[in-house]
């Protein structure tokens, strides 16, 4: 069971840890917490804090017939109902944003609004 501690007294209960989570969650803790980590890596690497450039790509999945259809779309080009992971790196690798949108939806109309870097 995926709630289940390594061992007895290993751990929290898993609704305290996850209370934690979602409210870390709800506050963008984690959306901070990898910016300020990006920052950190690009500077240890010589690099400005900030990208001056970023990688957008996208990748359209199969999704079960179970998931809403309002979340899945037809990718033409691939010939896929399901979804697509679009994600947006800076130069080095490191993310940026991550999306996830039906397949049909076009990547450049995934990100109307990127971060400008």
């Amino acid at each position: 069971m995926w709630t289940a501690p390594v061992s007895p007294g290993d751990s929290l209960p898993w609704t305290t840890v996850y209370a934690c989570f979602a409210a870390w969650q709800k506050d963008g803790i984690f959306t901070q917490l990898t910016g300020l980590l990006r920052r950190l890596v690009r500077q240890q690497n010589g690099h400005d804090a900030e990208p001056s450039a970023a990688i957008i790509d996208s990748q359209s999945v199969k999704s079960a017939t179970t998931v809403p259809a309002s979340t899945r779309g037809f990718d033409a080009g691939k010939k896929i109902v399901g979804r697509k992971r679009n994600i947006i790196t800076d130069t080095l690798g490191l993310l940026v944003m991550v999306l996830g949108t039906a397949a049909s939806c076009a990547t450049t109309k995934a990100y109307p609004s990127a971060p400008k870097p």
